[in-house]
């Protein structure tokens, strides 16, 4: 599965939580539950792990602590993000003198849908995509809005693209308001539906 299929599953187990200890009928726990239960499976389809984490979560008793250990056993099956090395990076943002790059290592690959830094000195945000293509542009102001990427309430910032409009060479600046923390905004994507479109509002035209 992917980073934000685990998140979406992350957040339906959690959700299922919450259920369990705010409302006290069972049917109603039972139709939250089986409406979960149909969503995880069809993410997890054919994977044999699926229903002993379905009947780990079934339990009204469970605890935050119990969902948490649940989940760790199915973090393995996420495909993880796979970054381009480091010159191959530099070489995606030809046009960009001096690229600081951040600390890769710290990064873990099974929580990313787009790798994406920050750099303060030049004001820009760059992003690179599972498929290779890597995107900037500059970031400005932050404030609370819904991120266009994760769709959640979030401390946003403006990101800005500059992209080429047409064959006769003009170009046009292009962008939306997205996570200022791109981490965060990983760890709350759970359909690929705002990353994709986000790219289509930054691409090359």
């Amino acid at each position: 599965m992917k980073p934000y299929e685990y998140n979406r599953i992350k957040a339906l187990a959690f959700n299922l939580v919450n259920v369990y200890h705010s409302v006290n009928d069972k049917t109603t726990q039972e139709a939250v539950y089986a409406t979960a239960a149909n969503e995880i499976l069809t993410i997890l389809s054919n994977v044999p792990e699926a229903q002993d984490f379905l009947g780990k979560i079934k339990d009204s008793s469970l605890t935050a602590d119990r969902t948490e250990l649940a989940l760790l056993a199915l973090k393995p099956l996420v495909e993880p993000f796979s970054l381009m090395t480091e010159s191959q990076i530099r070489k995606t943002f030809k046009k960009v003198k001096k690229l600081k790059l951040p600390a890769i290592s710290l990064w873990d690959m099974r929580e990313v849908s787009y790798f994406a830094w920050n750099e303060i000195s030049s004001n820009r945000k760059y992003i690179l995509t599972a498929s290779g293509d890597g995107y900037y542009g500059t970031i400005s102001g932050q404030f609370k809005n819904i991120c266009a990427i994760c769709k959640k309430t979030s401390t946003v910032t403006q990101f800005l693209a500059t992209t080429k409009s047409g064959s006769d060479g003009t170009y046009t600046k292009n962008g939306t308001y997205i996570c200022l923390d791109s981490d965060q905004c990983n760890r709350q994507i759970q359909s690929a539906d705002g990353l994709e479109n986000f790219l289509n509002i930054i691409k090359q035209r």
